[in-house]
């Protein structure tokens, strides 16, 4: 009797684990033993069995389901046939009466579930899979019915949602299947080939929100859904026409930075701004002066200093240009964005060398003959908006959020009509030697004597007394793509990869989570048209979604080729997938097979990536074994320096490498928003040694509310892999919290040295790279600081008298949503000074005009030295999650169990 209430319990736990697992599980029937005789002689090849299925989902969503098949614990192969919508007959070989298959269902969004089957010649019966979309999966699909109960999609003009979903985390789980559930649940008014799905640059902490617009007209109506609630907390105007009091209850329920994050990309988007820069605004978290003027630069530099091949520290990190900025004006984003000239590749170089945060300058380098250009922008908020009063004179965007929203549209009409008007070219030089340029940027980190960079310094640059370079002229071929063009392009590419893969004997199907399509759409441009309508005719063929984690955008400049990718990864044997390699010729209107251009499949797809990972990589533009500690860095600060109320992080790379562009999108920091600083330190200021140890980033966390902080001096160390080792299946380990990897012969050493408390006048120091004017490295001035502020330094309310006391950043990314910002929220950049003498301004403003019309109906409704250790277990949650709440269950139920058999053994 023991023995049988032991096997049953045993039962009781397996169910139990099953009823009450995480995102992804496996909805499971226990698969009974078999001797291997009698299964040998229960197959036959000479004929065959065939099973009739049918898929029912809890959603009722159109989905080719994955099928899989073993018998004895071996696969068996098979064919598929469709009978009718969601019923299949899978033919295999000949199964006796009597035997028993395994059969596991799976589709994208929904949990697993296995169960047995018996074969009965005699019998046509179906067997009826009934499959349970996951937790997050429900959550987006049900907030997208209820927003579509409340504002009648089919009514509207077109349809748009902004999301954080993808970047948060639930329970420690990533977020990207409430996108997928949004994408079916809204019944084809949301494509990403539309641009009208846009997930905001979040932290895995944020709260997972959701805001969808209706277009109807001019006139926005939004319905937004605060911290995954499916309830909404507000209904009402979403753009032009809102009232000063709809504006102060919209900021009061959502707050003010979320309030107008979401209104002001959703105004962008009703005024026809481009898909791409769409994104962009996404990325940045808002639209305004300085994005807009930013994206002007890249249009302006493009026109008259075009790119003439790339250069950089090593060939994945090749970039057209190297940018000087001076961040917080929002611009920086913008070259960051549609340049791909990100932190992480070394070519974005950016630091507090001026007030001015509106100036930027940017070297076009010439590899063959070590000269390059230096040309030199900047843009001017208060004369743009000047010129805007001259020609609206009744309007004033410093007034209120509709007058505001109505300035954006002018700046997006002028963006696309003459970019040129909104920027200044301070001076262009030519024969910039290496030196130089080395001066400026620093000779990147693994040159044998680098230096510290100088950035934006206008006395040095004025002091080379370099010749003017003349403007140059391209051919542009500005005939656009119309949408159907473009998505014939998706279209034609998917049929030749299916030909492709039909060739080698891969049966490609729709909907397949072990096919990839990597591609620069979304961020290239052909004919100076935005391509994100290439990812529909991609996804019309096989089903492929950014939300599915299988259509990937791989972050590319705008001026660069199309490059669509297609990836099978052969689950069977990872090292022998197959990718299949277009390239599409503006000129011709073709496409053609090229050499494979991106590697993210073969050093991260193959291996499961997280999804907000494998987002870091697809921003860097490939994997590399320096890209992979930024997500270990973001474990440790999440873990370890979690945000406070009205508290954000602000990163300061001191030794910049790969590793920034994972923790730019997993912070959640950038140049443009003032969050993330470059101050690209030489090795011997860094304290670098050996496996890249080295000081290589200062994290801090800024109270908004108090002008305090705390900075955090961080080390990192690389490990050691025996030899043979594939280092980057060992690194997606560490990724996944996993260090028991035998190959492993020393760990990552990832230590915080020391914390220390600061003051604004510290955190100015800090962000400049020098903490006096004798230039004195920060990190020996954090080190020095006192373990706590002065109490001279701070106020009766504990605030910090700082020489300036508002807010860090226009818009900081605040843990607490609901906190208001009493700073104006319609400038978006600092107050700066003149630039200093020796630059010659020679662009005007533009005189262009636009109409507008305001006129809506307002109907809306209502510390101290730490410890250095090496990284070897799992970093800590801050929350019970499900994994543990079932170990600690079923521990509860194996100790009762233990106590009832020796209760019973007593009595006997």
């Amino acid at each position: 009797m023991n023995k049988k209430l032991l096997i049953i319990s045993v039962l009781v736990i397996f169910i139990f684990i099953n009823a009450v697992s995480a995102e992804n599980s496996t909805d499971i029937n226990l698969e009974l033993n078999h001797n291997n005789d009698e299964c040998i002689k229960e197959i036959s090849d000479e004929s065959s069995t065939d099973i009739d299925l049918k898929i029912n989902y809890e959603y009722g969503d159109e989905i080719n389901p994955e099928i899989s098949i073993s018998h004895c614990n071996n696969n068996m192969n098979y064919t598929k046939n469709i009978i009718h919508s969601n019923n299949y007959r899978i033919t295999m070989n000949k199964l006796n009466d009597g035997a028993e298959c395994s059969v596991s269902v799976s589709a994208l969004g929904y949990i697993t579930q296995i169960q047995n089957i018996t074969i009965n010649s005699q019998s046509n019966k179906t067997t009826i899979f009934n499959l349970k979309a996951t937790d997050i999966y429900k959550m987006g699909y049900d907030m997208t019915k209820s927003a579509d109960r409340l504002l009648n999609f089919s009514s509207a003009d077109d349809v748009l949602v902004i999301t954080t979903a993808g970047m948060t985390r639930i329970n420690d789980i990533t977020t990207e299947n409430a996108l997928d559930g949004i994408y079916n649940a809204a019944d084809g008014h949301i494509t990403y080939g539309k641009g009208n799905l846009l997930t905001l640059h979040a932290i895995r902490t944020d709260p997972t929100n959701f805001a969808f617009f209706i277009k109807k007209g001019n006139r926005l109506t939004m319905a937004f859904y605060q911290n995954a609630s499916t309830t909404p907390v507000y209904t009402g105007i979403g753009g032009v026409g809102l009232t000063t009091n709809q504006w102060k209850k919209l900021k009061g329920l959502i707050g003010a930075d979320d309030a107008y994050t979401y209104v002001s990309i959703a105004n962008a988007w009703n005024a026809g701004l481009y898909s791409d820069i769409l994104t962009l605004a996404s990325y940045h978290g808002h639209v305004c002066t300085g994005l807009i003027s930013g994206q002007a630069m890249v249009t302006t530099l493009i026109k008259y200093y075009p790119p003439r091949g790339e250069t950089g520290a090593q060939p994945l990190e090749n970039t057209a240009y190297y940018v000087l900025g001076v961040p917080g004006g929002s611009d920086d984003d913008a070259f960051t964005w549609t340049l791909d000239i990100t932190q992480g590749k070394m070519s974005y170089i950016g630091f507090d060398t001026m007030e001015n945060k509106n100036m930027n300058g940017f070297i076009r380098w010439n590899s063959s003959s070590n000269t390059g250009l230096l040309i030199i922008m900047s843009y001017d908020e208060a004369k743009i908006k000047n010129t805007f009063k001259s020609l609206y004179p009744n309007i004033n965007p410093d007034n209120s959020v509709t007058e505001d929203l109505i300035y954006q549209n002018w700046l997006i009409s002028t963006l696309m009509s003459n970019p040129e008007s909104l920027v200044t070219i301070e001076a262009a030089y030519k024969d910039l030697t290496l030196e130089q340029k080395n001066q400026l940027i620093g000779n990147q980190l693994w040159s044998a004597s680098n230096i510290t960079a100088r950035g934006l310094d206008l006395d040095y640059i004025n002091s080379l007394n370099l010749p003017d370079a003349e403007m140059e002229t391209g051919i542009f071929n500005n005939v656009h793509l119309s949408d159907s063009q473009l998505k014939q392009i998706g279209v034609d590419a998917s049929l030749k990869a299916v030909d492709y893969f039909k060739n080698i004997n891969v049966t490609i199907e729709k909907d397949m989570s072990n096919f990839y399509v990597l591609t620069g759409a979304g961020f290239v441009r052909i004919n100076d048209t935005a391509t994100s309508m290439v990812f529909d005719g991609i996804e019309d063929i096989f089903g492929a979604r950014l939300s599915r984690g299988n259509l990937l955008p791989v972050h590319t400049a705008l001026w660069k080729d199309l490059i669509i990718e297609f990836y099978w990864l052969n689950t069977s044997d990872i090292y022998n997938s197959v990718t299949y390699s277009l390239k599409y010729n503006s000129t011709t209107g073709q496409l053609y097979e090229c050499s494979q251009q991106y590697n993210i499949q073969d050093r991260s797809l193959r291996y499961d990536p997280p999804y907000d990972a494998l987002m870091g990589w697809l921003f860097h533009n490939h994997v590399c074994t320096g890209s992979s500690p930024g997500v270990l860095l973001a474990d440790k600060i999440f873990d370890d320096l979690p945000l406070g109320e009205n508290e954000s992080y602000v990163l300061v790379s001191t030794y910049t490498y790969c590793k920034d562009d994972m923790l730019s999108r997993l912070l959640g920091v950038s140049p443009g928003m003032g969050n993330y600083y470059n101050l690209a330190y030489s090795n011997s200021d860094v304290n670098a040694g050996a496996l890249w140890t080295a000081d290589s980033d200062i994290i801090i966390r800024w109270n908004s509310e108090t002008n305090t902080g705390t900075a955090t001096i961080i080390k990192f160390g690389y490990p050691i892999f025996k030899d043979g080792a594939d280092e980057y299946a060992e690194w997606m380990r560490f990724v996944k919290g996993d260090y028991s990897s035998e190959n492993i012969v020393s760990l990552p050493t990832l230590s915080f040295e020391v914390t220390k408390p600061i003051t604004r006048d510290d955190y100015n120091k800090i962000i400049s790279g020098k903490s006096d004017d004798e230039g004195i490295n920060v990190l020996s001035y954090i080190r020095a600081l006192p373990d706590k502020i002065p109490a001279v330094l701070i106020d009766n309310n504990g605030i910090s008298n700082g020489n300036d006391g508002n807010s860090i950043n226009k818009y900081p990314k605040k843990s607490n949503n609901n906190s208001a910002n009493t700073n104006s929220i319609f400038s978006s950049s600092n107050n700066y000074n003149s630039p200093s003498k020796g630059l010659n301004p020679n662009v005007g403003v533009s005189s262009y005009s636009l109409s507008g019309d305001s006129d809506v109906e307002d109907k809306g409704e209502a510390s101290s030295n730490g410890k250095s250790y090496e990284v070897s277990k799992t970093p800590a949650t801050k929350s019970i999650d499900s994994n543990s709440l079932i170990y600690a269950l079923v521990g509860v139920l194996a100790i009762g169990i233990l106590i009832g058999l020796g209760f019973m053994k007593r009595r006997k």
